[in-house]
């Protein structure tokens, strides 16, 4: 009775089985799957249980059905590229909030103590008991920030799609703090720290809290070539995951990145990578060939006007003194029946935004997750219990072997299912 009454009162559920909503991560090992499964069925005895990716969610609970989207967590970020609902690629870095709270903890121990930046083998015991990690913390959700990177001129580029300039939040907050950038008239800040010995109050200027955003999530004093494919800096990465992207999903991609993660409320972080990103275009292109010789030719008008020329040419073929020009390089003919249905198709069909640099905001994974319930439209991988309980992960289908009859529906081909869906076979989808 005292456990019907708490679950009906107070924790506002019913003794009914309820079906369950898994949002998982991608990359979320098998082993891990069967557990959280097993643990679910035995405990809880849901009928069936609905795993779902918790990229695609954040897409969809951002009204979309493409994305970047950027998980800034704690011990890495992760960045998924998400095409009507479908992972494209997902591509990692170490550098997250794990490393920025190294990089202030060393930043105000280093003040705290100026003994501590010499490095010997007692470094690393001296710096844990100088301050404490709760304080740390506490600074660098308070106090920390990121600096405002150079931005481009907006102008056309020669080769690629064009970014657009994006409004920097952080450049009229320090205008409403009247903080300005110059050093000469950068204001002292007054941090309070209890957990050293004894209790003093630190006086920094404003830009040293922006220096250890700088180094852990941009890389700051270090050459790209010289980082691990693992630790390359957010800016970098978001530019190779759009680099790697086909054209059309890359144009859709990059009008949508969505920013996510407790590392992205930082301030000023979005629009420092916007703009970094948007510089890294301006200044090589989509071209994934970088190099001494690469630059030579884009820097140099003589070889460009040459390879023009060459690349216009095309093969030709001599007959006598008539030069007769490929058909696959002459102009088509226009096809008044084609354009007419593209005029139609303008006046009904919204605009589509791509080719743009622009930042979206969600509501999260677990709103997208909580929305495709409420509408009651089951995912691709739908585990029922009996079946789990009796074969477990083995009795898994291969996507290949999924016996799906039913016609395309209006979330995407292949991310989501009607509920009239083949049930005798059954997938794990991406955890399979």
């Amino acid at each position: 009775r005292f456990e019907r009454l708490l679950q009906s009162q107070y924790l506002l559920i019913d003794s009914r089985p309820r079906r369950l909503v898994l949002v998982l991560p991608s990359s979320l090992p098998l082993p891990l799957v069967s557990t959280v499964l097993d643990t679910l069925f035995t405990n809880f005895q849901p009928p069936t249980i609905s795993l779902m990716s918790a990229p695609a969610l954040t897409t969809v609970a951002a009204g979309l059905r493409s994305a970047l989207v950027v998980d800034i967590g704690w011990s890495e970020t992760v960045i998924t590229s998400i095409y009507e609902y479908r992972e494209v690629q997902c591509t990692r870095t170490v550098r997250g909030t794990k490393m920025l709270g190294e990089e202030m903890f060393r930043m105000l121990a280093e003040v705290i103590d100026p003994s501590v930046s010499e490095e010997d083998e007692t470094t690393g015991e001296k710096i844990r008991n100088i301050l404490s990690f709760e304080e740390c913390e506490e600074v660098l959700a308070r106090m920390a920030w990121c600096k405002p990177g150079k931005r481009p001129e907006q102008q056309a580029l020669p080769v690629g799609l064009t970014p657009v300039e994006e409004e920097d939040e952080l450049r009229s907050s320090m205008r409403a703090m009247d903080i300005s950038e110059d050093h000469a008239a950068n204001p002292m800040q007054a941090i309070p720290l209890r957990s050293t010995d004894p209790p003093i109050t630190l006086k920094l200027p404003f830009s040293k809290l922006a220096e250890p955003c700088e180094t852990a999530l941009f890389g700051a004093g270090k050459l790209a070539h010289d980082l691990d494919d693992q630790e390359l800096p957010l800016h970098l990465l978001v530019y190779r995951s759009l680099l790697k992207l086909p054209l059309d999903v890359r144009s859709i991609c990059m009008s949508r990145i969505i920013f996510v993660g407790g590392g992205s409320n930082l301030p000023g972080l979005k629009s420092r990578i916007l703009g970094d990103v948007a510089a890294l275009i301006e200044q090589r292109g989509w071209d994934s060939v970088q190099g001494k010789a690469v630059d030579q030719l884009r820097n140099n008008p003589k070889l460009r006007r040459t390879r023009s020329r060459q690349a216009g040419e095309g093969p030709t073929e001599v007959l006598g003194d008539e030069i007769v020009t490929s058909p696959g390089l002459m102009d088509q003919e226009p096809d008044p029946i084609e354009d007419e249905l593209k005029r139609e198709a303008r006046k009904t069909n919204p605009a589509v935004e791509s080719g743009n640099l622009r930042a979206v905001e969600s509501l999260g994974a677990w709103s997208g997750g909580s929305l495709l319930s409420q509408l009651k439209i089951p995912s691709v991988s739908v585990v029922d219990r009996d079946a789990w309980l009796q074969h477990g992960a083995s009795g898994a289908s291969r996507s290949a072997e999924i016996s799906i009859g039913t016609q395309r529906q209006s979330m995407g081909p292949g991310a989501f299912k009607s509920a009239g869906g083949d049930r005798s076979s059954w997938t794990l989808g991406l955890w399979g």
